[in-house]
């Protein structure tokens, strides 16, 4: 795995911890695309789901159209779910 798509899932994980407010996910999110480091290798679809929850919504954007905790943590829990 890649050093920016690590670095992104412990920004989520610091984001679900309430270490880091949702838009620094969201600015390491559209850093990652600027940069064309989004490359998620086969069975990252988690990964991928979670890049594109924190790309397209900003903290200014209402809280109807973010993905809620409850919901990350659950893609999160997938991730560390036995594979």
């Amino acid at each position: 795995m890649s050093t920016s798509i690590s670095q992104f899932e412990q920004l989520v994980r610091d984001y679900l911890a309430g270490r880091i407010d949702w838009d620094t996910v969201h600015q390491y999110a559209v850093q990652m695309e600027y940069e064309n480091k989004a490359h998620f290798g086969p069975g990252s679809d988690v990964l991928e789901e979670l890049h594109s929850t924190f790309l397209t919504a900003d903290q200014n954007d209402d809280e109807q159209f973010r993905a809620s905790r409850d919901e990350i943590a659950a893609l999160v829990a997938r991730l560390d779910a036995p594979r």
